[in-house]
């Protein structure tokens, strides 16, 4: 929603009423376990219940930045993991804490079971507290001596830190705080753990219930977007405790005295480090080029005996992902951005007698929160293919070894073929994408294409915020292109702050119309394969990638049909978001209301271009959101545009409920299948909707 950076980077990512709901152990427990892997034949067709009901772990998106995935014991022998599994037919999800054996001797054991959806949340322009529907996804944090694990479970409405013990104990609550516990870290101390709470905001929330008794001022507590009541102004400090595993007792910390603990033991990490390594004579650690910059890329600086060593800028100038010593040799992980079309490299640097980092190899393949593990990596990996699961990879060749594997009955899901493709569009950029046919495709064959955004990275379940199954459209007939979106324009490498940042996207709508041109000439790329049909392409896009849906739909005649999942960038949400909001698109160079904007708004805005919109548009939103899209949709109802919206109740920027992501899914085929096939659902599943559809087509202008 509104522009790159915009909304998406104001309202990025959890969940509503659903996490307040949980199934019970007993079940979990059988869901959670995966049964032994047998023979994969690979014949079985995908259904949407294979994607949204894998076993998952970790954050939702593969970026390369955000907490580990999991954690090794001690002592070496084990990686625990927090494994959630959702399912349509209840609308609930299962939770569980498991215990991997790495030496793959034994089959993985839950420790715990039980606990509902903890709901991320987010502080967004001066607006605390704003759920965006992803789960915190922590993973399990040991003790020192490897005899309990920790972690964090909300039950009735409260997250708590809970203990486990590996030979399976069950679980249990060790902290009595009378609010929620957003984050739990280990110290430097490699003992206590740093908890932090927020007791302030449930204060000023009863502050607020009592204002409401005379009016509440309008003013920028209000997220108008999604509610009629201000939330708490910030700042609303955190309050840390440190928790004892030993004693099992909890005491109050200072804003000093938690930074102390959490820094004790590393006095040797440079200020600002983002990552940090070191070993024998040597330490590494990036950190960003200039600060004072917004976006400004980090380094990588190598230092070995106090001595600096100079590494090539188009190696450690950024993209840094992961950096480790083993010995007196440097391990640095790197890539998987636009420039290097998705592929990570791992080099290895012998520090005192090369000049420079060596290749080791390179793969397509998404690493997530890699530790090092004697000559090899323990990484959460995914591809194209394979949902996410543990692996160990050789330092030496890349050589993967599966640990673990979450989901063994997706290897019996036929799928179809996939192609990277990489490309350079008109000015210069390189992005690349993904191109998935069916499995039954054949040679000389043009099928309708159906682009999904706006990142291609590691397993294609179904693009940013997961509601158009790339695989499952590939089942129906579709050729589909998972877009990767290029970088962002080199004008803004220089911007000091966000606001500088976006004017420069915002002058003539610059940042969006490289991003169009990049999609483009994706498009192209996937034609010239000669198994597309030019004349039947179908976009669609959530958040920053239904943005780019929108300026596409008004600066291009190339597609059929469109779906989106938020909406919209338009005159409104100049109010429609809230004050907060306003006042930074005005800072950005959004013109003021009732100003002559027409000029500025043209290549944007849906409701100043409904009267000539002939692209139907499907567009499928929360609750949480939907007033942004009033404005487009009445705009396009009114002049009989082809628009059909729902609106997801209890939801959020992504929506989490399995139901309405099983639906959202079917609906999205659907509406394809019937403007880019003229095919029809069965009678009695979309009889209502596919009038209406057919009310469109009939009075569809030319």
């Amino acid at each position: 929603m509104v522009t790159r950076l915009g909304l998406a980077v104001l309202v990025l990512l959890l969940i509503g009423p659903v996490a307040s709901a949980q199934a019970a152990p007993a079940g979990c427990r059988e869901r959670l376990l995966p049964p032994i892997p047998g023979a994969a034949t690979g014949q079985r067709p995908i259904t949407g219940r294979d994607l949204i009901e894998l076993r998952d772990f970790g954050r939702l998106d593969t970026g390369a930045a955000g907490a580990p995935v999991f954690s090794i014991s001690p002592d070496g022998r084990f990686a625990a993991i927090a494994l959630r599994r959702a399912e349509v037919r209840t609308n609930l999800y299962c939770f569980g804490i498991a215990l991997v054996r790495l030496d793959g001797s034994a089959p993985v054991r839950l420790v715990d079971v039980g606990g509902a959806f903890i709901p991320s949340l987010n502080d967004i322009r001066g607006v605390p507290a704003i759920p965006n529907g992803t789960p915190v996804a922590l993973a399990p944090l040991w003790s020192h001596d490897g005899r309990a694990l920790f972690y964090l479970r909300r039950d009735h409405g409260l997250t708590r830190l809970w203990r486990a013990t590996p030979d399976g104990t069950a679980g249990r609550a060790v902290t009595a705080l009378s609010t929620d516990i957003l984050s739990v870290e280990q110290a430097g101390d490699g003992r206590t753990l740093l908890l932090a709470t927020r007791p302030s905001l449930a204060a000023a929330r009863e502050a607020i219930d009592r204002e409401g008794r005379n009016g509440f001022h309008f003013d920028a507590r209000f997220w108008t977007v999604s509610e009629a009541r201000p939330r708490p102004a910030l700042p609303l400090p955190l309050t840390f405790s440190a928790f004892d595993p030993d004693r099992m007792t909890v005491r109050t910390l200072s804003p000093a005295q938690a930074e102390a603990l959490r820094s004790r033991g590393a006095q040797d990490r440079p200020r600002g480090a983002v990552l940090f390594a070191s070993g024998g004579q040597g330490r590494a650690w990036t950190v960003p080029d200039d600060p004072r910059r917004f976006l400004s890329p980090a380094r990588l600086h190598v230092e070995v005996g106090g001595r600096a060593l100079g590494c090539p800028d188009a190696l450690c100038g950024r993209g840094i992902g992961g950096i480790w010593w083993v010995g007196d040799m440097l391990i640095i992980l790197r890539g998987g951005g636009p420039e290097d079309q998705g592929r990570l490299s791992l080099y290895s640097w012998r520090v005192g007698t090369e000049r420079a980092p060596q290749l080791r190899f390179s793969s397509d393949a998404a690493l997530l929160g890699c530790a090092l593990q004697g000559a090899a990596l323990l990484c959460a990996r995914e591809t194209a293919t394979e949902p996410r699961h543990l692996a160990r990879i050789a330092l030496a060749d890349g050589q993967v070894t599966r640990i673990f594997d979450p989901n063994p009955e997706f290897a019996q899901v036929a799928l179809g073929s996939v192609a990277r493709l990489a490309w350079t569009d008109g000015r210069g950029a390189r992005t690349y994408g993904d191109l998935v046919l069916p499995r039954f495709h054949r040679s000389g064959e043009r099928r309708p294409l159906i682009v999904v955004q706006y990142q291609s990275r590691g397993f294609l379940r179904g693009g940013t915020g997961d509601e158009y199954p790339i695989h499952l459209l590939a089942e129906q007939g579709f050729a589909v292109l998972s877009f990767q979106q290029p970088a962002r324009l080199a004008a803004t490498d220089a911007a000091p702050d966000l606001n500088s940042l976006q004017r420069i996207n915002i002058a003539e709508w610059a940042g969006r119309r490289a991003i169009l041109a990049a999609l483009h000439a994706g498009i192209d790329a996937a034609i010239a394969r000669g198994a597309v049909d030019p004349a039947r392409i179908g976009l669609t896009g959530m958040s920053d990638g239904a943005t780019t849906t929108q300026f596409a739909l008004n600066t291009s005649q190339r597609f059929r049909a469109a779906a989106i999942s938020s909406c919209c960038d338009e005159p409104s949400g100049l109010f429609a978001i809230g004050p907060a909001y306003r006042d930074a698109l005005l800072a950005w160079g959004y013109p003021r209301q009732s100003s002559d904007d027409g000029e500025f708004w043209k290549p944007m805005s849906l409701s100043r271009n409904a009267p000539a919109m002939s692209t139907p548009l499907l567009i499928q939103v929360p609750d949480a959101e939907y007033r942004g899209a009033l404005e487009a949709v009445s705009a396009l109802e009114q002049h009989g545009a082809p628009v059909e919206m729902y609106v997801f109740p209890d939801e959020h920027h992504v929506k989490a409920q399995p139901a309405h992501r099983s639906a959202i899914y079917q609906r999205a085929i659907d509406w394809f299948g019937f403007w880019l096939m003229d095919r029809r659902p069965a009678r009695g599943t979309r009889d209502a909707e596919v009038a209406r559809w057919e009310q469109m087509k009939a009075a569809a202008r030319p």
